[in-house]
């Protein structure tokens, strides 16, 4: 009984510890007087917190938007970020940690690649049936691009999990980036009385009304990575966007510091498509960082889906009609890839452009080890298995939260570095976690 007391009074004493240093760090932090400086003066007011790995990339996340650099706070406002910030799914209480070495390692079932799951601590199930073990549970998943890497290897990852439960049958469909197709999936699977639904939207806006449908069907839906344009969904697992796009606003300020003691340049934006939930949240907190710094300007600011090689003709044409791009910030990998490509082919690496990346490919880790990425905020692709499981849960009845976030993943640069408190991770480090198809082992 002793010991049962301990333990009670123990766990209170963290639980205060926590709620204090969480008060603590808000208490020292003068919101309203934050807003009103620019330049330099925020670079001293962040010395002086003396902010550490966790508490900076929140710091840089919960920045609000400042009026100093009047063309980035115009584009903010123009482009509606708040609305798209207010509707995503906050943490609420402890953030999951993640540590370098968490996960599994499997061998994807469609790439037949070695991928390591990072979240396998997450909302864990044991091997073995699911729910009333005589019956066959029949769930579909719908995510678009089985050709990019990403998505295949996030298939990967449900199609793993799903085999680990004998009577769970997946089905996994690619609507190949048509909106049209998607709706298509699930309003077949409706009829079909299908017991469950995940999807990975390319897009909120169009899934929401299908989702509805099923869910007035009785089939409950989990979406995966984005937001489905409903809030009738009865999960939603969303990942890191805050934390990426801070992560790059926080590296383009320490970079332009180091290579010019100020924080002035000009800079070209490569972006998924406009409305996507990944191209919302990185570019809104990326420009709230940058917003306090009037001498960063925005050259000229691109879309596309996820395209190749259409980045390599956005960056190519800005290339020729900008003599000077001091950086290039990219919301996805095949942006970034694009991005590299144009500047080997005009021969420009002279210019030292820092190339400011999303997702952690093979490829994209090889550019930062090979100096063409200046950094990269991973975003693990490896989210099906986590979907999958929630979906399982709520067949079987259990609760779970209807937001599921992951854990922020750290930075990674080429060398471990310091960035405003913020210790990165080298490349080395990540390389097990990273996707698509390793060139270096062939």
């Amino acid at each position: 009984m002793k010991s049962y007391k301990f333990s009670i009074k123990t766990a209170l004493c963290f639980l205060s510890l926590f709620a204090y240093s969480t008060m603590t760090f808000a208490e020292e932090i003068d919101w309203l007087k934050l807003k009103k400086l620019k330049d330099m003066e925020l670079i001293e007011y962040v010395k002086k917190l003396n902010l550490k790995d966790h508490a900076a990339i929140d710091f840089w996340k919960k920045i609000p938007l400042s009026k100093a650099n009047k063309q980035v706070y115009k584009m903010f406002q123009k482009e509606a970020f708040a609305i798209y910030m207010n509707k995503y799914p906050r943490q609420r209480s402890k953030a999951l940690d993640f540590k370098v070495g968490m996960g599994t390692v499997i061998k994807g079932p469609m790439s037949k690649q070695t991928l390591k799951l990072p979240f396998t601590d997450y909302y864990p199930l044991k091997e073995g049936p699911v729910g009333n073990p005589e019956k066959r549970y029949n769930i579909g998943y719908t995510i678009h691009g089985f050709n990019h890497p990403w998505l295949l290897n996030n298939a990967d990852s449900a199609i793993w999990e799903a085999n680990r439960h004998p009577n769970l049958k997946l089905t996994v469909l690619d609507p190949e980036f048509d909106n049209n197709k998607q709706i298509q999936h699930i309003d077949a699977w409706v009829e079909e009385k299908i017991d469950g639904i995940i999807t990975w939207p390319m897009q909120e806006a169009p899934i929401g009304p299908p989702v509805n449908r099923a869910i007035e069907k009785g089939i409950p839906c989990v979406s995966v990575d984005r937001m489905a344009g409903t809030n009738k969904i009865n999960a939603r697992i969303t990942g890191n966007f805050p934390a990426n796009g801070a992560q790059q606003g926080m590296y383009l300020i320490h970079k332009l510091l180091q290579n010019k003691r100020k924080v002035k340049g000009s800079i070209i934006m490569v972006r998924k498509p406009l409305g996507s939930t990944a191209d919302s949240m990185r570019t809104g907190h990326f420009l709230k960082v940058i917003s306090y710094f009037p001498g960063i300007r925005i050259l000229e600011s691109f879309h596309n889906n996820s395209n190749r090689e259409e980045s390599f003709r956005q960056v190519g044409k800005a290339l020729k009609t900008y003599p000077e791009i001091d950086a290039i910030f990219a919301t996805g990998a095949e942006q970034s890839m694009g991005a590299i490509q144009a500047i080997d082919d005009a021969n420009m690496w002279d210019r030292k452009i820092i190339i400011l990346n999303n997702d952690d490919s093979f490829e994209a880790l090889a550019a930062v080890q090979n100096d063409k990425l200046a950094m990269t905020a991973p975003y693990t692709p490896l989210l099906g298995a986590l979907a999958v499981r929630i979906l399982i849960k709520i067949l079987n009845g259990e609760e779970v939260p209807r937001d599921i976030i992951t854990p922020d993943l750290p930075m990674v640069t080429k060398e471990k570095e310091n960035v405003f408190g913020l210790n990165t991770i080298s490349v080395k480090e990540w390389l097990p976690y990273a996707y698509g198809r390793d060139e270096s082992s062939n």
